[in-house]
């Protein structure tokens, strides 16, 4: 017999997806796939996504792939939307965002604007049946660039160049967050 191994011993495995070859891969559905791990995780926390969100989709017996009716569910409702946004955007617990148009508010509100295609996603397009997925990513990516924001400041970026690196008197501040983390990759 075998020995018995101890379970502090046992090391997780992550199971890597097959690589596919850049002809074969399908760069929409990858984004969608992304997008929606993100904010899910942003929802629930990593460590406690519900077990029927961690894959976006599933496949019908005629080998169709489908956005899995849970998560269709949530993002018409808007709630993955306001448990994310209330982190990403430190909203108090006084004014809680409820519903998709209290999310772009707040969103607007720190100057990012909802747009799909040049236009403007309103609460309407968002619980759109069927989905109409192009809004919900243009929703997603802009908690995407807020988190950003947030997290990448000109200022802390500046900080941490000046704590960790010399700090050439010719570098110029950075204007925006892109060029910040330019500047940050830079030095």
């Amino acid at each position: 017999m075998g020995e018995v191994q101890d379970a502090r011993d046992v090391k997780k495995t992550c199971v890597a997806p097959a690589v596919k070859s850049f002809e074969h891969y399908d760069f929409p559905r990858g984004k969608i796939c992304c997008s929606l791990a993100w904010l899910v995780a942003k929802a629930y926390g990593t460590d406690s996504i519900p077990a029927d969100l961690k894959d976006p989709f599933y496949t019908d017996q005629y080998e169709q792939e489908h956005l899995k009716p849970p998560l269709a569910s949530l993002l018409l409702s808007a709630d993955l939307y306001c448990r994310a946004g209330s982190l990403v955007l430190s909203s108090d617990a006084d004014h809680p965002l409820l519903g998709h148009d209290a999310v772009v508010q707040a969103l607007a509100q720190r100057g990012l604007y909802v747009t799909d295609q040049e236009r403007l996603v309103t609460e309407r397009d968002l619980r759109k049946r069927p989905l109409q997925m192009s809004a919900h990513m243009a929703m997603i990516d802009t908690l995407m660039m807020a988190y950003t924001v947030e997290t990448v400041s000109v200022e802390k970026v500046m900080a941490c160049i000046c704590q960790y690196s010399y700090r050439d008197p010719e570098v110029e501040t950075p204007y925006d967050t892109e060029d910040a983390v330019n500047t940050w990759i830079n030095k």
